[in-house]
């Protein structure tokens, strides 16, 4: 948030855009974490709270129904806190089904497909997140041996 405040470009975002920015960032920080990691009391992550069906993550889904990201057709910082969230989530739980939520499948794929992700996380991880997702979003069927054949 802090950077933000500071950055001298807005990127061409409103101060309505930028107030909403604020607030995914915050919401992912304060909701996002606990859905997506569950924790024991010392800390440690045993599961996802992504394996049940979840009322804030409905309520995701149904905002970007009609919206490539969180703000419309603009990737955000908004999407950086909140996408980063979600795409941890196939990473540590590989056996995660997320396909109840049809949109906020689409939007990880859409986030996790951008040049940046690829170059900041590398090509290995970008190519397994799209590749798991696209089996989510029965865009592609996955075949024998991990969909080798």
């Amino acid at each position: 948030l802090h950077l933000l405040d500071k950055a001298e470009d807005s990127g061409g975002l409103s101060d309505v855009d930028i107030a909403s920015v604020k607030s995914w960032i915050v919401w992912a920080n304060a909701s996002l974490d606990q859905i997506c990691f569950l924790e024991t009391p010392d800390g440690k992550v045993y599961d996802t709270g992504l394996k049940k069906p979840n009322r804030r993550i409905e309520t995701l889904n149904d905002i970007l129904a009609d919206k490539k990201y969180l703000l419309g057709d603009q990737f955000s910082l908004a999407d950086v806190a909140v996408a980063s969230y979600l795409l941890y989530v196939p990473q540590f739980f590989r056996d995660i089904d997320l396909s109840r939520w049809p949109n906020v499948v689409r939007y990880m794929k859409d986030c996790a497909s951008r040049e940046y992700y690829g170059k900041a996380f590398g090509e290995n991880v970008q190519q397994f997140l799209i590749a798991s997702l696209e089996t989510m979003d029965g865009s592609k069927k996955q075949g024998m041996f991990g969909g080798l054949f």
